[in-house]
């Protein structure tokens, strides 16, 4: 099989960052700076700077709900919308609010009164609220817009339980899933960033390695354009391709471990997620299959 490899060209990214910091620092300030920004705000800390998000043009969207949170970054991911920016504030929140869920439905068909009681459900568990918070990441980091997810600030331990640091609070990996992590300091009454994490050529890097947090600095380092350009919808798969995909996959006898990798591929976990588009692909090409198989009979 020939080698299916291509030169990479350059594309020009939406930023996509996360920020993590103490309490009291500012975090929340620092975010609605961007403007034209939808904020999705899970401990009402934007309660205080109403008039500033309205004179940005910006709006909120108050909840703790996980599953209205999915419900609304579906919206902002697939309709036509003037936002130019996506806030989480707090990740941390949305985390903490998918093991209270997970909880509650684990509790009500717990096996025993002693597994009620510890809420110890073990892998499945754990399983159900990773494949849910992955699945609103990775529809975050899909958006054609810039995205902006602020963390609490936990302290990292090492062996022996040293104290070996900072980091966010949020789920383990998370910092993987970004491009960008800063950590919000406040250094003589000025809201400073240090750049934990920058994914750039070598030697091209976009930021300092410390600077002052504002929306001016983040159009000067990373690129005004790519930041204020207009947000386009992404078309996912219809009802109707995904039964239609189910339906020849039965009938070619599609295997697990083929449709496993298209999965891994596309970084979905249901036909549902992939683009429209791309499912298409698969479609066709199952029905070439189906017709060679016919033509060979």
């Amino acid at each position: 099989m020939p080698l299916r490899g291509v030169k990479p060209e350059a594309v020009e990214k939406r930023l996509k960052l996360l920020v993590y910091g103490p309490p009291g620092v500012g975090k929340t300030t620092a975010a609605i700076q961007f403007p034209s920004a939808y904020l999705i705000d899970m401990e009402k800390g934007s309660q205080n700077y109403a008039e500033t998000i309205k004179k940005s043009g910006s709006m909120v969207f108050e909840s703790s709900n996980p599953d209205d949170i999915k419900t609304e970054v579906t919206a902002l991911l697939t309709e036509k919308h003037p936002f130019k920016t996506v806030i989480i504030d707090p990740v941390t929140a949305l985390y903490g609010g998918l093991q209270d869920k997970w909880n509650r439905i684990f509790e009500k068909y717990a096996t025993t009164q002693k597994q009620s009681e510890l809420q110890d459900f073990g892998f499945r568990y754990w399983a159900r609220v990773k494949s849910d918070y992955k699945s609103i990441m990775r529809m975050l980091t899909a958006l054609d817009t810039n995205l902006i997810i602020t963390s609490h600030q936990k302290d990292i331990y090492g062996t022996g339980m040293q104290r070996v640091g900072v980091g966010p609070d949020s789920m383990k990996g998370d910092e993987y899933v970004f491009d960008y992590v800063f950590a919000l300091e406040n250094v003589s009454g000025k809201r400073m960033a240090r750049t934990v994490k920058e994914r750039a050529e070598i030697g091209q890097q976009k930021f300092p390695e410390i600077f002052e947090w504002s929306y001016q600095n983040f159009c000067k380092f990373y690129g005004q354009s790519a930041i204020e350009r207009e947000s386009n919808p992404v078309i996912l798969a219809t009802a109707a391709q995904v039964e239609e995909i189910k339906k020849l996959i039965e009938l070619v006898n599609v295997g697990e471990e083929t449709i496993s990798k298209w999965m891994t591929k596309e970084d979905v976990e249901d036909f549902s997620e992939m683009e429209s588009a791309k499912i298409q692909k698969y479609i066709e090409a199952i029905k070439k299959k189906l017709e060679t198989v016919k033509g060979g009979k």
